[in-house]
């Protein structure tokens, strides 16, 4: 069990799912912090954490399976952009939703069992990434009903709130990691 070193891989798997940057190239767009790098640090945070997950062990699964679907939509939006499949991706959304809710309960315990000050943050971040994951569901199930400008207006001020909400989430991860290095030292 290495503890350090699955807060990093989750610090920067927050980064990579709750952060979009695109790049459009020839007309197609490329999200450069594609999602499935952030599942594939989560599935490999879950390998290092042993004791706090072992009463959860689908979470490795759904975290290679959101990975891999992660890894398809990337695809699709590149290859093929006009693809709509916002069905699947909503239920791909809720699960994403429900396996974040689990997996902060798992960095909230490991918060308390080293006595962390970050334990209520951690427990405010579960619920403000929460509220962004259904947020973000709801917005691309209403996409078809608000105007363009609308939905632009609505991305910039929301993506913007979750780039906030990523690297906020990092820094108090990191916090929690040098706090439990400077405990175990």
């Amino acid at each position: 069990m290495n503890i350090k070193k699955a807060i990093s891989y989750i610090a920067f798997g927050f980064l990579f799912t709750l952060v979009n940057i695109n790049l459009t190239l020839n007309g197609n767009t490329l999200n450069v912090t594609p999602d499935f790098i952030g599942w594939i640090l989560f599935y490999l945070a879950i390998g290092c954490l042993g004791k706090y997950v072992s009463d959860k062990p689908y979470l490795k699964v759904v975290s290679l399976v959101l990975a891999v679907v992660k890894a398809v939509f990337w695809i699709l939006e590149f290859a093929k952009p006009d693809v709509d499949i916002w069905v699947i991706k909503t239920v791909v959304g809720v699960v994403e939703a429900v396996f974040m809710f689990i997996f902060f309960g798992v960095i909230e315990r490991i918060a308390a069992d080293h006595g962390s000050s970050r334990a209520d943050t951690i427990r405010i971040l579960k619920w403000i990434n929460i509220v962004s994951y259904v947020a973000l569901e709801i917005m691309a199930i209403m996409k078809d009903v608000l105007s363009i400008e609308a939905m632009a207006t609505i991305l910039l001020v929301f993506g913007l709130a979750l780039l906030v909400c990523a690297i906020i989430t990092m820094f108090v991860l990191f916090g929690l990691r040098r706090e439990i290095n400077e405990k175990l030292a």
